[in-house]
């Protein structure tokens, strides 16, 4: 074979070789791979549909998740078309400009109770090698209905206690229930917080018929009584039914009667440093004899004299 033969062959080849890929990248080939892509959603076929996509195709979805891959395009196709509540397609339009192809379309997308919501839909094609290497799909959400809000946290209903008061053992119930109420920290906090509340409705009546025959006695109001404490919340000594070893001149929960010592004998400053540090009065007894310093020492503890005479 002549050198001008052989020249006019490898040149034959070229033309072929590159009519073969103008024809995939020809406006025709474009479409009439799309018809093919369309043609699988027509028969419900996920094989047909992945087959006009190029072997790495990257398909991203109205949602934002990704899909890459043929196997992975199959596997979410044949998913959609299995569930009985997938979207429907409709009224395609295919616009192809040069390797991209826009195509509009009508979605109708399931909702409860029997009703469709449908929703115009566009997706973005890439063609590469007459095969679709890229899908973006967007579907438009305005006139969607949105999501049901979600319910507000159930806030705590308050408990109402109702209280009547008619007679004498109402009244004497009533009281107890304050000094309880007084005595639980629990209880306080939860009437400060409004959880526990009381619908008090009082019989003016029998309450002054009570009050006409109850005797002339010091009686504690059951108000009054909140600001009492059963001995049993206090300090050890006081559950025990001694006397109380609260701290401090005065208990926070009870209100003790200060205990004033007697002194006697020669009062000095050994003697009175034997006096509670909680003492702050004591009782000279009329024999006794106090002395200049044991009076310094008084003084300065800030210890008061009651000038009364001992029993």
């Amino acid at each position: 074979m002549s050198t001008d033969a052989l020249r006019e062959q490898i040149r034959a080849q070229v033309r072929t070789a590159l009519g073969a890929g103008r024809a995939k990248d020809d406006p025709a080939s474009v479409a009439a791979l799309m018809r093919r892509f369309e043609q699988g959603y027509e028969m419900v076929n996920a094989e047909a549909i992945v087959a006009c996509f190029a072997p790495d195709v990257v398909w991203t979805l109205p949602d934002s998740r990704v899909l890459r891959g043929r196997e992975a395009c199959q596997a979410f196709l044949k998913e959609r078309f299995a569930s009985p509540t997938g979207p429907k397609f409709s009224d395609s339009h295919l616009n192809v400009l040069g390797q991209t192809v826009v195509q509009n379309y009508k979605v109708s997308v399931p909702l409860p109770g029997g009703k469709a919501l449908t929703l115009d839909g566009t997706d973005v094609y890439q063609i590469r090698d007459g095969l679709i290497a890229v899908k973006d799909a967007y579907w438009k959400q305005i006139g969607a209905p949105k999501p049901a809000a979600a319910a507000p946290a159930a806030v705590p209903q308050g408990v109402v206690v109702p209280l009547r008061v008619g007679t004498g053992a109402h009244a004497q119930a009533l009281t107890e229930l304050f000094k309880r109420l007084a005595a639980s920290p629990a209880l306080l906090q939860a009437a400060q917080s409004g959880l526990l509340r009381f619908d008090l409705r009082v019989d003016a009546a029998a309450v002054k018929a009570v009050a006409a025959a109850a005797p002339a006695a010091p009686v504690t109001s059951a108000m009054a009584a909140t600001t009492a404490i059963d001995p049993a919340a206090c300090c050890s000594s006081c559950k025990e039914g001694k006397a109380c070893e609260c701290k401090g001149d005065t208990c926070d929960m009870h209100d003790h009667k200060e205990d004033v010592p007697e002194l006697q004998g020669v009062i000095g400053e050994k003697l009175l440093k034997t006096l509670p540090p909680s003492v702050k009065t004591v009782r000279i007894h009329p024999k006794a004899v106090l002395t200049p310093l044991g009076k310094e020492a008084l003084r300065k503890r800030g210890i008061t004299i009651d000038r009364g005479t001992a029993p």
